[in-house]
């Protein structure tokens, strides 16, 4: 009998689910293009994008099989319309399949990119917190200390213990900032919630240099997946204009020649709202790099307002709470200019790819990933 006992516990224990066990949070060093790999890797949104060019592929071949010759008789039979008409759209589909697939990983690609400078910020954000809370701290000591001798009223006190109180909240929801951005962050690339990768790679701050601003425009509006889109169903619509049964009954050619004028008119709209978006990005960037100008030596004057402090401390000029007061105040300077470079950064491969960007805008910021489970236990 207790040998049989012991077997029954041994399978027990086998049978434990991993999750009882307590797993030790991760931390791989990731550089901003590992992280965007492992992204793009794990992206369910671009799997599917990659699966709908076989499906859309497949489709065009059978309906290619249903015709397999250009029609050259003139144009009024019925049958050669609408199979004619199926393959232009089927063709239509699969090219449109192969440029959203790209537009996917663009997507992907800036969301990524988005939420590791987003962690960046995040753990910048904690640290002034810190610092924050050790000025308060300094000075509630200080007002004790001089309401202990008369110095201040009790209101002061009072005031020091709730910003002291404040300190700590703002270190709790600094710290509750930085635990989502990881939890976003590692969801897009695969990772545990809890697991807290190392970033390795911080942000350069470079100003966006372009020679003619609408010539680049220009560019970057003729690569638009949305703006070929539009085109593209121009150029089938007046494959369409030629036909007077593609949809299986007869279609005026009034009714066609409006359609062909429909399509342009949303071509020529599609492609102002492109041009428009990417304008405002470019100008956008370029705002910011004058706000950077003015944080990075708003950094430099508190960098040297603490060394003076700290040489005053040293010859008992200055207290440690004016010395905790100056490391804040840096603090916080950076935390700003951070901030700043981040978005600048951002807003310069949004120029690139403003597609991008206006998916990720309609998706609420998100682009589509795996869940972290499936990878971690893959």
């Amino acid at each position: 009998m207790g040998r049989i006992l012991t077997v029954l516990i041994l399978i027990a224990s086998l049978l434990v689910p991993p999750f009882a066990w307590a797993k030790e949070p991760a931390t791989p060093e990731l550089t901003l293009n590992q992280a965007v790999a492992l992204a793009l890797a794990h992206s369910e949104s671009v799997k599917k994008a990659e699966k709908e060019i076989d499906r859309t592929y497949e489709w065009r071949e059978e309906r290619a099989d249903q015709l397999d010759y250009v029609p050259t008789a003139p144009p009024g039979n019925p049958k050669v319309e609408i199979a004619w008409s199926n393959l232009l759209a089927a063709d239509l589909t699969w090219r449109m399949a192969k440029k959203s697939l790209t537009a996917e990983q663009d997507k992907v690609a800036l969301d990524a990119c988005k939420k590791y400078w987003d962690v960046l910020k995040a753990q910048e954000k904690v640290r002034a917190a810190e610092e924050g809370l050790k000025k308060a701290d300094w000075e509630l000591r200080r007002a004790r200390a001089n309401f202990q001798v008369g110095m201040i009223p009790q209101a002061d006190l009072v005031a020091a213990e709730a910003g002291l109180a404040r300190a700590k909240a703002a270190l709790e929801a600094a710290k509750n900032d930085l635990d989502n951005a990881y939890a976003s962050f590692n969801r897009l690339v695969g990772l545990w919630p809890q697991d807290r990768p190392v970033l390795v790679d911080g942000v350069n701050f470079a100003p966006l240099e372009v020679p003619d601003v609408n010539v680049e425009v220009g560019r970057i509006v003729a690569e638009s997946p949305t703006v070929w889109l539009a085109n593209e169903k121009v150029t089938l619509q007046k494959y369409y204009e030629d036909m007077m049964f593609y949809t299986g009954e007869y279609r005026p050619y009034q009714v066609r020649k409006i359609e062909v004028e429909q399509a342009e008119l949303e071509a020529a709209s599609t492609r102002k709202m492109m041009e428009e978006i990417t304008r405002s990005l470019y100008y956008n960037a370029k705002s910011l790099e004058e706000s950077y100008q003015a944080l990075q030596e708003g950094v430099k004057t508190a960098e040297e307002n603490l060394r003076v402090t700290k040489v005053k401390y040293d010859v008992g000029m200055a207290t440690r709470a004016e010395v905790a007061a100056a490391e804040a105040a840096l603090a916080e300077a950076k935390q700003k200019a951070l901030e700043i470079a981040c978005q600048h950064a951002y807003l310069k491969l949004a120029f690139e790819k403003p597609w991008a960007y206006i998916s990720l805008a309609v998706a609420g910021g998100g682009a589509g990933g795996s869940g972290a489970s499936g990878n971690a236990q893959g």
